[in-house]
């Protein structure tokens, strides 16, 4: 496996990423605490509009220089990492995961936490001391950022949460 910056014409490539996933409960944040609810469908595809409703954000980011990463295997995009360059949070000392997928065929392979590594080594870096996450609620995707470390914050950035209100938001202090 190789894990690299994308260049600019590679950030199409993310969405022959096989996202697919069966899920079996997705988490809600109640009164303070994280809740796994059953609710069971599968994923087969990115959903409709999502291409279009995420390039020109991921172009934009790329465009004012943020960190696009990609993990390959035989020269095949299995994953990528997307890490926003630009600092939030009430001391201006976050940056924003603003995307990490493992194609379906490659994941347990510790692919998902190479790519979240190598954001946070750039983050600190960069003089960032947490990174922000928004993540899909799924039963999987919550436990895998859980046990990276990552906890629900307290300081919910407004802007992000207005765009992904039904997501987990996360923060990752840097250590």
């Amino acid at each position: 496996m190789l894990i690299r910056e994308l260049k600019r014409d590679e950030i199409e490539n993310i969405w022959k990423i096989d996202r697919g996933e069966v899920i079996n409960n997705i988490y809600y944040f109640e009164e303070g605490a994280l809740v796994l609810r059953p609710e069971c469908y599968e994923i087969q595809v990115w959903s409709a509009g999502e291409p279009e409703r995420y390039s020109p954000i991921f172009n934009d980011c790329y465009d004012r220089g943020g960190y696009f990463y990609g993990a390959f295997v035989s020269q095949h995009l299995v994953g990528a990492a997307i890490l926003e360059n630009k600092f939030i949070g009430k001391q201006k000392d976050q940056l924003q995961l603003k995307f990490l997928h493992v194609d379906r065929s490659f994941r347990n392979q510790g692919i998902g936490k190479t790519l979240f590594d190598t954001t946070v080594k750039k983050a600190r870096e960069l003089g960032a001391r947490q990174l922000y996450i928004s993540a899909t609620p799924s039963e999987n995707t919550i436990n895998i950022y859980l046990h990276l470390g990552c906890t629900v914050t307290k300081n919910i950035d407004s802007e992000l949460f207005a765009f992904e209100p039904e997501d987990i938001h996360f923060e990752y202090t840097i250590p």
